[in-house]
């Protein structure tokens, strides 16, 4: 798919920038970020803190999905959903627009990207559109975010990714699903699925070891990740088979490479409407939450004993994130705002302010003071 470069930055351009005037942060005050609309329907990517006031709002020219952080806070990366054809590089206090970025010919963006330990090297996940294949596109950021390479996922439609502890090897969450844009966001392998979760190299791209979930659980997209100091890694997936199947929907990758799927009650199980939005781990990183954005639902494992500890009702939750306490999550709704739930809440409790006015997308990050 061909990119008119020049009309499409200066739309882009045209759309991006507007919104509030900055708030300063107080020191030590928790910011989250997260992509959302308002009432009209205009898309934004917006900072807000836990008194219930934005920092800022900036106006996107489609929707947002995930925000990546640039080590050491020097900014905020925000990339469109799939099939998106942009990302855009953001001031972390004043949310100004500094450079904006357009996919490469013959490639879209995932939604997702993460920075190298040190801040100098952006991956992003890719579709190189022609044959379908999972990439990540690597971004020298020291040099205004120049596209300097990729490497192969192996496994179509990479989707969420994370650096495991010591920043050399990067865990890929493929969901299996092969799009075009020209189909939009619609599967052309429907039933037949490749999910993985691949483990590369992020030096040269040496694929180090690609693991699947097994033949019956061929049509369980693996969709996000969550990375403990420790190497375990906690995936999320949406299944894509028949809707009256019920199948574990959250599992972790073990610093070993096994994989163990969590086990949860099968109404609790079913309430999940088989689909997870987003994963996080608390603070202490010794928590598992799973949001249910279709099953109104945030789950909670403990991550030691592999334990299913409980769920919580929100209505349409899928953004969450770790609470400035142990034990607790910040979780944000499309329609019920922002909130506070964790062990210690029989119920969500909810962040006022500025914030229910917003309809807040599927991710949402905890950028300052960094986790």
């Amino acid at each position: 798919m061909a990119i008119d470069r020049r009309s499409f930055l200066a739309a882009l351009g045209a759309a991006i920038g507007a919104g509030l005037a900055p708030r300063a942060a107080l020191a030590g005050e928790p910011v989250y970020v997260s992509a959302c609309a308002d009432a009209a329907g205009v898309h934004h990517v917006a900072a807000f803190s836990l008194d219930g006031s934005l920092r800022f709002a900036t106006t996107l020219p489609s929707r947002g999905h995930d925000i990546t952080l640039r080590p050491g806070g020097r900014e905020l990366v925000v990339f469109a959903r799939r099939p998106g054809n942009w990302l855009a590089v953001l001031d972390p206090g004043s949310g100004h627009v500094r450079k904006v970025v357009p996919a490469a010919p013959d490639r879209h963006f995932y939604g997702h990207g993460t920075f190298s330990p040190d801040g100098r090297l952006l991956f992003a996940t890719e579709n190189r559109i022609v044959t379908g294949e999972g990439i990540v596109g690597i971004y020298d950021a020291d040099a205004g975010y120049a596209r300097i390479g990729e490497m192969a996922t192996n496994g179509p439609g990479p989707h969420d990714l994370a650096f495991l502890p010591g920043g050399e090897r990067l865990v890929i969450a493929n969901g299996g699903v092969r799009t075009h844009p020209d189909s939009g966001r619609k599967a052309l392998n429907e039933g037949a699925l490749e999910p993985s979760l691949a483990l590369l190299r992020a030096g040269t791209g040496e694929v180090e070891s690609v693991v699947e979930l097994g033949r019956d659980l061929r049509n369980l997209s693996i969709r996000h990740l969550a990375c403990a100091p420790d190497g375990e890694t906690v995936f999320g997936c949406q299944f894509k088979g028949d809707p009256l199947d019920i199948v574990p929907l959250v599992g972790i990758l073990t610093a070993r490479g096994e994989t163990i799927l969590l086990d949860m009650p099968e109404d609790d199980l079913a309430s999940m409407a088989n689909y997870v939005g987003s994963v996080s781990l608390d603070r202490s990183g010794e928590l598992i939450a799973a949001t249910s954005p279709r099953g109104n639902v945030v789950a909670i494992w403990d991550r030691a004993s592999r334990r299913y500890l409980g769920r919580t009702r929100m209505s349409d939750v899928c953004g969450v994130a770790p609470a400035p306490q142990n034990t607790a999550f910040l979780v944000t709704s499309g329609n019920a705002g922002v909130g506070l739930t964790g062990l210690d809440r029989q119920s969500v409790e909810r962040v006022g302010g500025d914030l229910a006015r917003w309809i807040w997308d599927n991710h949402a990050r905890r950028v300052v003071p960094s986790v």
